[in-house]
C-alpha cells in the first residue's frame, strides 16, 4: 500500500502507511484512549501485535498519531475498527486519512461493502457511510456496540 499524505499542517508532514509490529504499543495507547468512554473497545497489546498487518497508522515524521483496523467480516464484508487519533491531532485531517487508506486497502482486497460501528453518524456521513441494518452482526454485537448505529458503504473493487 502506497503512503497518504495531507496538507502540511502546523509543521506537522501527516502521512498513513501500513502498521508494523513494533508500532503495537502506540497504537494500544491510542485506543485506550477511548475506551473508558465507551467509544472503543479494548484491544489487547498480543491481539495488536498479531494482526498488526490489517492496521493503518498516520504518522507525523515517526510518531504514530493515529490507527485504525481493517477486519474482514466476511468474504465481501470488512468492518473498519479502533479508529483513534490522537487528540493533540484531531481537526487536522487524519481521521479523513485513515478513512480514505482504509476503504482503499478493502478496495484492493475485493471488499463489496465496508462498515464502522459508532455513535459519530457525521462523521461517517462526510465519507459516503449511511446507516444500514448489517444482518450478519445480529448475532454478533456486544452489549457495548449494541446501542451504536452501522454505518455502511459500497465499495467498487479492483477488477484483476
Amino acid at each position: 500500500m502506497t503512503s497518504h499524505s495531507a496538507p502540511r499542517t502546523r509543521g506537522a508532514k501527516l502521512t498513513t502507511r501500513r502498521a508494523k509490529e513494533t508500532d503495537a504499543w502506540a497504537i494500544k495507547d491510542l485506543i485506550d484512549r477511548y475506551v473508558a468512554s465507551g467509544t472503543l473497545l479494548p484491544r489487547t497489546l498480543d491481539f495488536i501485535k498479531d494482526y498488526a498487518h490489517e492496521f493503518i497508522v498516520a504518522v507525523d515524521r515517526d510518531k504514530v498519531i493515529g490507527s485504525v483496523h481493517l477486519d474482514e467480516y466476511a468474504p465481501s464484508l470488512a468492518e473498519l475498527r479502533s479508529l483513534a487519533v490522537d487528540p493533540e491531532y484531531q481537526g487536522r485531517g487524519v481521521g479523513r486519512l485513515l478513512v480514505q487508506a482504509t476503504e482503499k486497502l478493502a478496495t484492493a482486497r475485493g471488499y463489496h461493502t465496508l462498515f464502522a460501528v459508532s455513535n459519530d453518524e457525521e462523521f461517517f456521513k462526510r465519507f459516503g457511510f449511511e446507516k444500514r441494518h448489517i444482518p450478519e452482526l445480529d448475532l454478533e454485537r456486544s452489549e457495548v456496540s449494541r446501542f451504536k448505529g452501522v454505518h455502511a458503504k459500497d465499495l467498487h473493487p479492483s477488477s484483476p
